[in-house]
């Protein structure tokens, strides 16, 4: 049966599941507050999510996460339990290194590894770009957005002029566990069946909750036939200087593992692996051999 409970009462249930021993709290950006998911001891590991998500995606892998690292899984503006925020007039990468640089601020952190998802990916690569000293690892899981401009069919009509505000809303305004386990079996996962209903109640709260913030930013990002050409990155690939691992599902929908491939041969720095059978989401339908490889990634000294 589909739940519709709110957002705090869903997190709480996908955690006392998952990960009970998860610490929650907020941090302040220089724009609002946003929510902070905490769990173990040990490096610092900040994971940023994507782009119609929440922080609690990453919540199946916490506690294996945890095992090595501080685990810190935050909410990126005008989703999960963050503050709402308008995307508006928003120059999207620079909002990008904003937050996250302060979200390390305000964690005492002056450097620190990355594991991030699809516009997360996005973001993270920006401040690495803009910043260095401030990402000493990057992990991309899943394909990341900026290596072009590529969109999942079904999510073409939210970036169509004047009327992808309108489409969005009518498909989001009522979302429901099932039906949510049906989209992301389109454009998320490869094996939706195996997601925990606890997770999708979580996500549609989130939905309910944070819809007028996910469409701003879909506006913000989205051309016509898919994400603006200013947020593709080209050849700034070669610019990157500190050790990144893609972590690339040969079923994401978002684009093949080659395209990674052709851009890790620009520069030494980059290398990826590939996950058979799974998504744009790779640790939710192969945790085991996700987890593995960041770990394997994060083991080698740093550069």
């Amino acid at each position: 049966m589909d739940t519709n409970p709110d957002l705090e009462t869903a997190q709480a249930a996908l955690l006392a599941r998952c990960a009970p021993d998860t610490r929650v709290r907020r941090i302040r950006w220089s724009q609002g507050e946003t929510q902070l998911l905490e769990l173990g001891a040990g490096p610092p590991l900040l994971l940023v999510h994507g782009g119609l998500d929440c922080a609690l995606d990453w919540v199946p892998i916490l506690p294996a996460l945890a095992r090595h690292h501080r685990v810190l899984a935050v909410d990126r503006p005008g989703h999960g339990l963050a503050d709402s925020f308008d995307y508006r007039r928003v120059e999207f990468l620079d909002h990008g290194r904003t937050f996250l640089r302060d979200v390390l601020d305000a964690l005492d952190l002056d450097a620190v590894d990355i594991v991030a998802n699809s516009l997360g990916g996005l973001l993270s690569l920006a401040l690495a770009l803009d910043a260095p000293s401030r990402v000493s690892r990057l992990v991309l899981a899943g394909k990341p957005m900026g290596c072009d401009s590529h969109v999942p069919l079904m999510l073409l009509p939210l970036g169509i002029p004047l009327i992808g505000e309108t489409l969005g809303r009518w498909l989001l305004s009522n979302p429901t566990r099932e039906g949510n386990r049906k989209f992301w079996a389109e454009i998320q996962v490869a094996h939706a069946e195996r997601l925990e209903d606890t997770l999708l109640d979580a996500d549609v709260a989130h939905q309910r909750r944070n819809l007028d913030g996910m469409l701003g930013m879909v506006k913000c990002i989205a051309g016509f036939l898919g994400i603006r050409r200013s947020l593709v990155l080209g050849d700034r690939w070669r610019a990157l200087k500190m050790p990144t691992l893609f972590i690339w599902g040969d079923r994401d929908r978002f684009g093949p593992p080659e395209q990674g491939e052709a851009i890790a041969a620009q520069n030494p720095m980059l290398e990826l692996v590939r996950i058979p059978g799974a998504g744009h989401l790779p640790w939710l339908d192969d945790a085991d051999r996700v987890v593995g490889e960041i770990e394997r990634f994060l083991s080698r000294p740093r550069a």
